[in-house]
């Protein structure tokens, strides 16, 4: 039984409003991520200046998203009410400038979030480059795939066409699912590090836990995998509100980086805080009620998983390295 398409006019208005929506949440999370990055700036490895530069690359690409789709509303809605095709006809040209710079941004974000995602396990994973070689090779077929159709297909399709053109049908599919695909491995691989290093630490008895760090990943990521298996299902079908899902896709790839960087970074100043000594009233240093001297307490612990490689360098691998 065939689907009853969502009207196309109705369809872009509500497209552009559930971006915005999303933008919104992604613009106050982006920057609770800056002063959390400027607050702490103390002692933050190179590991976490990455993941900040990558936070505010796909900020702007999310803002210059947003900043098109409103220009095309306007553009369509008001300079173009009256020309043939009316607003439709306008927003729905594949071949026009301001549309293929928008789907330009969308396939670069989904490229950053996949490469971000690629070296968050490079980093878990030690540094393995045999582990990221598949998930590496399939963000190679995804940029070839994702420029080749707005750079190349799109400016060559008739004004008329729409986006399940059959010459277009193969190419985004292969996208969309190598996205939805990338998602799986990625935080598969993560995951599986993460329950490992667990495992790991109760052998060692040293008292840690990486299960809040799994749950951050699992919980965030599944956000952004939903929407992907949603315009992945919505397109293989030809259903109009693929349109909808496809404009939430570019603020939900930053939001949901940023969430998981924030919830790991925030639940790493919370333990460290728990950590704290009291001053008594003659200015000796005690915890509780018991005196101690100043001395370094070294964070530095050497864990040596069962392949003979160093697993992690500090206790605190799941904050410094998970985020």
């Amino acid at each position: 039984m065939a689907l009853d398409q969502y009207p196309l006019d109705k369809t872009f208005l509500v497209a552009a409003w559930l971006e915005a929506l999303c933008y919104g949440g992604f613009f106050v999370v982006f920057w609770i991520g800056v002063y959390i990055h400027v607050g702490f700036r103390k002692g933050q490895g190179m590991h976490n200046k990455v993941m900040f530069t990558i936070s505010c690359l796909m900020f702007i690409i999310s803002t210059m998203h947003l900043s098109i789709d409103v220009f095309r509303l306007i553009r369509g809605y008001v300079d173009f009410r009256l020309a043939p095709g009316g607003p439709v006809g306008y927003i729905g040209q594949l071949n026009r400038w301001d549309h293929m710079m928008k789907d330009t941004l969308y396939a670069t974000q989904s490229m950053v979030g996949d490469a971000a995602a690629i070296y968050r396990c490079w980093i878990l994973w030690n540094r393995n480059y045999r582990v990221i070689a598949l998930p590496t090779a399939l963000l190679c077929i995804t940029i070839g795939s994702g420029y080749y159709i707005t750079d190349v297909l799109y400016p060559r399709e008739d004004p008329n066409a729409s986006i399940f053109d059959p010459r277009l049908l193969k190419f985004i599919t292969l996208f969309y699912a190598i996205a939805v695909t990338q998602n799986f491995i990625t935080t598969g691989l993560m995951s599986w590090r993460l329950w490992q290093g667990e495992h790991r630490l109760k052998g060692q008895r040293l008292g840690g836990s990486l299960m809040p760090i799994l749950r951050i990943l699992i919980e965030s990521a599944a956000l952004y995998l939903l929407v992907e298996i949603l315009l992945l299902a919505t397109y293989a079908v030809n259903y109009n509100v693929q349109y909808i899902v496809l404009e939430t896709v570019t603020p939900i790839a930053g939001l949901t980086f940023s969430l998981i960087t924030i919830r790991i970074n925030l639940r790493s100043q919370k333990k460290l805080a728990n950590v704290t000594t009291q001053i008594d009233a003659s200015g000796v240093q005690t915890i509780g009620s018991m005196p101690m001297r100043r001395i370094v307490i070294g964070r530095q612990v050497e864990q040596i998983d069962d392949m003979g490689s160093r697993f992690a360098k500090e206790t605190r691998l799941s904050e410094e390295e998970a985020a």
